[in-house]
């Protein structure tokens, strides 16, 4: 006698799954553009951080973009020579710490390899500035907003 088929998931699903694109964490995008921007190939860069091309050329696009307009790629690139008058108080500290400090998500950063608050990027800000003798970052509960 014939044998039926026991009803089963078929061999192939019905739903297309998308696939999860494996982009570029949070902390390594500075690295990514300052590479980028030194002359590095998009290729090279994709293989170094381990991310899809497709995704490498889109962040690469992006970043090229608004270097030609003349803004700045991202507050934790630029140097302490290149400090604007227009900078919030914690884009100012990063641009103070350079590569000691890195974004994370939700408004904390990795700072000397530790996880930080605004509070300490800014008490490790006012630290360098005091050393420089300038004045320090007003931030609330680290030093007075108004004297």
């Amino acid at each position: 006698m014939e044998e039926e088929e026991a009803p089963g998931p078929p061999d192939e699903p019905k739903r297309r799954h998308q696939l999860r694109r494996r982009a570029l964490a949070v902390e390594l995008r500075g690295e990514f553009d300052r590479r980028l921007l030194a002359g590095e190939e998009v290729g090279s860069l994709a293989r170094a951080f381990g991310i899809e091309p497709w995704y490498a050329q889109r962040r690469a696009k992006r970043v090229l973009s608004r270097v030609q307009k003349g803004g700045e790629v991202s507050p934790f690139l630029s140097s302490f020579h290149e400090v604007e008058d227009d900078m919030t108080p914690m884009q100012y500290a990063c641009c103070l710490l350079g590569g000691r400090v890195r974004p994370l998500r939700n408004g904390y950063y990795v700072l000397d390899g530790f996880q930080a608050g605004p509070k300490e990027v800014t008490r490790a800000a006012n630290r360098v500035l005091r050393e420089k003798g300038l004045a320090e970052i007003p931030y609330p509960g680290l030093t007075p907003l108004y004297r």
